[in-house]
């Protein structure tokens, strides 16, 4: 509901003006290199591709009305690319292989993309070759308006920004998971109905409108548990590349109003968002902005963005917490005024079911 309820509070919005926030300044100009480095994560060292050695890139700052140039160079020994997710550009600046004339960047070759910023808000860009999105080439975007205005309104202002960009990681190879999901579907999913819950669904609801419901199920094909392909079973989920063990922690000073630029950037998950003891306000959603909403949770589906600002006006920490749709798993981070400070991490909610 929360979902539906911006988008069409995006469409009443379209007017609104936002406070720039300080940040990096603009930098039109990038040069991204594409190779593969071993990282640590959750004390596994693992081989991972990356950006600039990173996993996630580097954050891009551009800006609306100016050019952006940015040079992907290819230091694997596979063909690469990389997609700009949402960004209004000629088609063959879009970074996807055999579209409009570009095939991709050959090993030891680079490609660069010049096109003019039409837009702003929070976007991010990805490989569209093969499986490398989910190995590790991925990045935020932040695009700020063609001017710095300032809205007299209190709510839309915010002191800094914050990228907080959810992905997921496998120590298998993504060929592999593919193949698998290939032959077995559900192979992944761990939640899977049993004969104990058809028994308890006789006792509540009766064995007519079970068989019934069962039937509806079957005819489909479908699990009224298929929540995910791909579950933590085999991933890890990140947040800006760390893991629920290494926390990944952002300092705020009481009283300061952050704006946390949520970033799907992953593979296969949907996640649940919330901040225990803090609430958010929704400013913006896939780069458009939108009439402020207060809420608790919300839900960011695959390659979505999500603004919201946060004030925490206590000096104690707080846990940022990004459950997966299925329950099998989830990210974590903290804001905290002070190193030393953390928050309990709660527990997973029980699996949604379908229906």
């Amino acid at each position: 509901m929360l979902k539906t309820y911006l988008r069409l509070a995006a469409l009443a919005a379209a007017p609104l003006s936002v406070t720039v926030v300080a940040g990096p300044a603009f930098a039109g100009t990038y040069r991204l290199t594409v190779s593969t480095a071993a990282m640590e994560i959750d004390g596994r060292t693992v081989e991972k591709m990356t950006i600039n050695g990173g996993v996630p890139g580097p954050t891009l700052h551009l800006r609306e009305g100016e050019e952006a140039t940015i040079t992907v160079a290819n230091d694997t020994d596979e063909e690469t690319s990389v997609h700009w997710h949402g960004i209004l550009l000629p088609g063959i600046m879009d970074g996807v292989p055999g579209f409009n004339g570009f095939m991709g960047i050959a090993p030891g070759a680079s490609y660069t993309y010049t096109f003019n910023i039409r837009q702003s808000g929070t976007y991010w860009y990805h490989s569209h070759s093969g499986f490398q999105e989910q190995t590790g080439i991925y990045g935020a975007i932040v695009i700020d308006p063609r001017e710095a205005t300032t809205h007299t309104e209190a709510r839309y202002h915010a002191d800094r920004d914050e990228v907080i960009l959810l992905s997921d990681w496998s120590d298998e190879d993504p060929q592999h998971i593919y193949a698998t999901l290939k032959k077995l579907s559900h192979y992944y999913n761990f939640n899977e109905r049993t004969v104990f819950d058809t028994l308890s669904d006789f006792r509540d609801k009766g064995v007519i409108e079970t068989l019934k419901d069962r039937h509806m199920w079957n005819s489909m094909r479908m699990s009224q548990s298929d929540l995910a392909d791909v579950t933590g079973y085999t991933y890890t989920y990140l947040m800006n590349g760390q893991s629920p063990a290494n926390n990944w922690t952002c300092r705020f000073k009481p009283g300061e109003r952050i704006r946390l630029r949520f970033i799907n950037a992953s593979a296969m998950t949907f996640f649940d968002i919330r901040i225990p003891g803090l609430d958010m306000t929704v400013v913006a959603m896939d780069g458009q902005p939108v009439n402020p909403v207060n809420f608790h949770e919300c839900r960011l589906g695959v390659a979505e963005t999500l603004d919201v600002i946060v004030a925490p006006k206590a000096d104690q920490a707080y846990t940022l917490f990004a459950q997966s749709i299925d329950r099998s798993g989830f990210v974590r981070g903290t804001l905290t005024p002070d190193a030393a400070l953390s928050a309990a991490v709660p527990d997973m909610d029980a699996p949604p079911p379908l229906g």
